[in-house]
């Protein structure tokens, strides 16, 4: 996601809108703009200064107005990324609803992955989507703790076959 928030200030930088219409070196080379970053931007508060910390080790002297359009770029790449992570998952739930012939499907759902743990809002961006686009169904999401993808998938198989156990 860093990447294309470079590109998108690149973008911003040739059309004149940010930074004056100069881009540092820095921001011109490839994968320097880490998701991490994003993180911290969208984490900041209203002076303002994680973001213009983050943006001078870029070499460059944002003005307020650079910090509050760095931040809308972030927000909408991390908006955009959410939302079509939720779309996939919405996708594979639906087929799993209509398959099972079920007029609801309560489901649980391990998740894993750094974006998701440790940006601010991702999370809650994807949760609202995936049920936003998935009507008819009840969906509990657990956070892994296992560092794994398979982790993920672990929990949500033992949690579901508790559960099926349980309605029995």
């Amino acid at each position: 996601m860093g990447e294309i928030v470079r590109l998108v200030l690149l973008k911003l930088v040739d059309e004149n809108l940010l930074f004056n219409g100069e881009a540092s070196e820095k921001l011109k080379t490839r994968g320097t703009f880490e998701t991490r970053f994003m993180s911290q931007i969208e984490s900041d508060s209203d002076d303002r200064k994680q973001i213009y910390n983050i943006l001078t080790t870029f070499e460059l002297l944002p003005s307020g107005t650079d910090c509050d359009i760095v931040r809308m770029v972030c927000e909408s790449v991390s908006t955009r990324a959410a939302q079509m992570c939720s779309a996939g998952l919405a996708g594979v739930i639906n087929r799993m609803r209509e398959s099972r012939s079920q007029e609801t499907l309560k489901i649980t759902v391990g998740v894993d992955g750094s974006v998701y743990k440790l940006h601010p809002s991702f999370k809650d961006r994807f949760h609202a989507t995936v049920r936003q686009l998935t009507p008819g169904c009840d969906i509990t999401f657990i956070q892994s703790e296992e560092g794994s993808g398979r982790g993920a998938a672990l929990i949500s198989a033992v949690a579901c076959k508790m559960a099926c156990m349980m309605g029995q």
